[in-house]
């Protein structure tokens, strides 16, 4: 099962070693067109009988350059952890209700999202657009999603990541295997690109918010105020080696420091990595000493705030709900919470469409000048018929934003207000 880098680029634009990220290149499109969006979601089996295969994918290493000896020690490492922890999983799978729940959250997004695309008067006339589902462990596969794209004669695809930090054991894997899965497609000569990381927008950040005041809610009034938050992302926060330095770990922790911002509260909060141990059994002790940390700090009410999923994820819903929380009333902590699931909240769906939507650019520049400024432009009486140098400031066309056939997409008027009131000031400290 080894995978492709196809999709991948250094920070240098080669694909040879460093720090991996998707290729982000705005599609050209014309009338006819038929432009297929993939979400790629974590997924969950849709059986027990599933569970196996779908961990064996999940435990293979995301390092789509070894090879050799590497890849089958890698192959048979992954297999052999699947096989001693699918009993518990299983037993965990049942506890939470299966994973039809979870894969009915990632359809009912593609719909909602497919119904926001077909419905948007910034798509071109005679361009089509698709939306589909695909996880690279297995559930839902990959190859049905490609094999529907063929039959709906797709000419560009977007790969929408349904993970809001890159990081190369979630974005990498999946992209590795989009890659691997459509080179036995004719699908592997449309031109592709990829949606980047959305956590950074506001429309994300409000959604993962209000989020947060519905959790609050739960909570006594009288106890209300005093709630600490806990910050979560899965996984660990260094590389899986030297050579490969993941930029997930900075990017967990700027969203953490932009929900916060947000929220201007002042509330006590933690953030921190959560993995079990390797034997699977209970969570690692970094956990424990943060948790700890709260409760001498007075703090025996908390919400634990999931920052790197927008739906529940097979693997994770038992650890928070009930791993987790045993272990908090072991600390001492006597009120305890986890956030839902951002799922189709309709900031977030809005946020995702114009990704999408920015991902975009028809051949005639010039028409989709006027196209995209006339909707977004702060001044209605803008001619659209005149050149382009007589367009505002605020304008993603304006020459001296922009050189002349190297315009970016377009963004929402709400985005592109917030873009120009960032350029008048400092740019923050990056984490």
């Amino acid at each position: 099962m080894s995978k492709s880098i196809s999709h991948f680029t250094d920070l240098n634009g080669s694909a040879s070693s460093g720090v991996l990220f998707p290729v982000q290149a705005p599609l050209h499109i014309a009338k006819g067109d038929k432009v297929g969006v993939v979400l790629l979601v974590p997924g969950a089996p849709e059986s027990k009988s599933d569970i196996f295969a779908y961990l064996s994918k999940q435990f293979m290493l995301p390092d789509s350059r070894a090879t050799g000896i590497k890849f089958w020690a890698s192959r048979f490492q992954s297999r052999l952890k699947a096989r001693l922890s699918t009993p518990r999983f299983v037993h965990e799978y049942e506890a939470i209700g299966g994973g039809d729940s979870i894969n009915r959250f990632n359809r009912e997004q593609a719909v909602d999202l497919d119904r926001r695309l077909k419905s948007s008067s910034v798509v071109p006339v005679g361009v089509s657009m698709e939306t589909y589902v695909a996880s690279p462990f297995g559930c839902p596969s990959m190859k049905d999603a490609a094999r529907k794209m063929e039959k709906d004669a797709i000419t560009h695809i977007i790969l929408l990541p349904l993970f809001p930090q890159f990081a190369s054991h979630t974005t990498g894997c999946a992209l590795a295997e989009w890659g691997k899965t459509i080179s036995e497609f004719s699908l592997v000569n449309c031109p592709s690109t990829t949606v980047w990381e959305f956590a950074v927008r506001d429309s994300f950040l409000s959604a993962l918010n209000e989020r947060i005041d519905q959790g609050l809610q739960r909570f006594s009034r009288a106890l209300r105020s005093d709630v600490a938050l806990l910050f979560v992302a899965h996984g660990n926060k260094e590389s899986l080696s030297a050579k490969d330095k993941d930029p997930y770990c900075c990017m967990v922790h700027n969203t953490v420091d932009r929900v916060m911002k947000q929220r201007d509260d002042n509330r006590t909060f933690e953030f921190t990595f959560v993995k079990r141990k390797d034997r699977g059994e209970g969570v690692e002790s970094s956990l424990k000493t943060k948790i700890r940390k709260m409760v001498q700090d007075g703090k025996r009410a908390v919400l634990v705030v999931p920052v790197d999923q927008v739906s529940e994820q097979f693997d994770s819903s038992y650890l928070l709900e009930a791993d987790l929380r045993k272990v908090s009333d072991t600390l001492g902590v006597t009120h305890y919470h986890v956030v839902s699931g951002i799922n189709c909240h309709p900031l977030f769906m809005s946020g995702l469409t114009d990704s999408v939507l920015d991902s975009i650019v028809p051949k005639s520049t010039l028409e989709r000048r006027a196209e995209l400024c006339q909707m977004a432009c702060p001044k209605p009486m803008w001619d659209s018929n005149s050149a382009p140098t007589s367009a505002c400031s605020i304008c993603p066309y304006h020459p001296t934003q922009n050189a002349v056939g190297e315009s970016p997409p377009s963004m929402a008027h709400s985005e592109l207000k917030k873009e120009t009131s960032k350029s008048t000031t400092s740019p923050s400290k990056p984490v």
